[in-house]
């Protein structure tokens, strides 16, 4: 029995070195968790080497206020209205996760993978999103205000309907995302990627486009005033019905835009 129980702990040791994960959850890593944040952070202080295998766990409205799932596997796992609050997860890996409703205010996923993570009216509010990869994820309106998403890839993202109020997006990659009627007031965008994002009847009043790359983009109906567009890229977009008014274009490339209007 002991040699048994040896033998499973060296596989499972050996698993986490070499990336050859089970494709479920590890049950004493489950029932750990079960027992509160307090269990749960003491083990992963005492066990810094283990990754914490959650992957396809259901964990519909589990509270995780404040844990450690820094390098978690949480692949495919049920995370729908979870509280996740605080937590650390970064460096998690949570593609393909369900997090409908999940509330993430002032979470730190720095270098998390959320790809094609469902996110729907998930609450990111304060969040720290910094470098993490959302390619393909839905966040349809998902709660974004006051959040971190520097240098984040969003390609071929799904954000209708997002609240992206004040938002630091500098340097993210957003080609080809999807923000038709997103709220972005005032975000910030430097050096943002946003080539072929489909932006129609989004909110970007106030919002700082420096340096943005918005070429081929769909800006029909956008809200642009007093939106500062010095030195972008808005070569080929569809500028049609987009409201331009008080914008700084200074050193802008409207090449080949179809329907700038309001300029002044």
């Amino acid at each position: 029995m002991m040699e048994t129980e040896q033998s499973q702990e060296i596989s499972s040791e050996v698993s986490d070195r070499t990336g050859e994960q089970p494709s479920t959850a590890n049950p004493e890593h489950l029932a750990i968790l079960e027992q509160g944040s307090g269990v749960w952070n003491d083990w992963r202080k005492k066990n810094p080497d283990v990754i914490p295998l959650l992957r396809c766990a259901e964990l519909e409205k589990v509270d995780l206020t404040g844990m450690d799932m820094q390098g978690a596997d949480m692949r495919r796992t049920n995370l729908r209205q979870a509280n996740l609050r605080d937590a650390n997860l970064r460096s998690a890996d949570l593609a393909n996760a369900d997090l409908r409703d999940a509330d993430l205010r002032g979470a730190d996923l720095t270098d998390a993978t959320l790809i094609k993570a469902d996110l729907q009216s998930a609450d990111f509010r304060k969040a720290v999103l910094e470098t993490a990869n959302l390619g393909q994820a839905d966040l349809s309106g998902a709660y974004l205000d006051d959040s971190d998403l520097t240098d984040a890839n969003l390609s071929n993202a799904r954000l209708t309907s997002a609240d992206l109020k004040r938002a630091d997006l500098c340097g993210a990659h957003l080609v080809k995302a999807n923000l038709r009627k997103s709220n972005m007031r005032k975000a910030k965008f430097r050096k943002a990627n946003l080539h072929g994002a489909d932006l129609r009847k989004a909110d970007l009043c106030c919002a700082d486009l420096r340096k943005v790359n918005l070429s081929g983009a769909n800006l029909s109906g956008a809200d642009l005033r007093k939106s500062r567009l010095t030195k972008a890229n808005i070569s080929h977009a569809q500028m049609g019905g987009a409201d331009l008014r008080k914008a700084n274009v200074r050193g802008t490339n409207l090449k080949d835009a179809k329907g700038v209007k309001g300029i002044k």
